[in-house]
């Protein structure tokens, strides 16, 4: 017996968790580029 049936649907699970993974860092970048860009403009020293 194959088990053709279970591959789609952990393949689909793996790909969401890597798309997930992929969102949470841009948004990570994003911030920490934005930050980065706030505190150069900001900078009180």
């Amino acid at each position: 017996m194959t088990q053709t049936p279970l591959q789609p649907v952990r393949l689909s699970v793996v790909e969401h968790f890597f798309t997930a993974l992929l969102v949470l860092c841009s948004i990570l970048i994003t911030w920490f580029g934005l930050y980065a860009v706030y505190r150069l403009i900001n900078d009180e020293s």
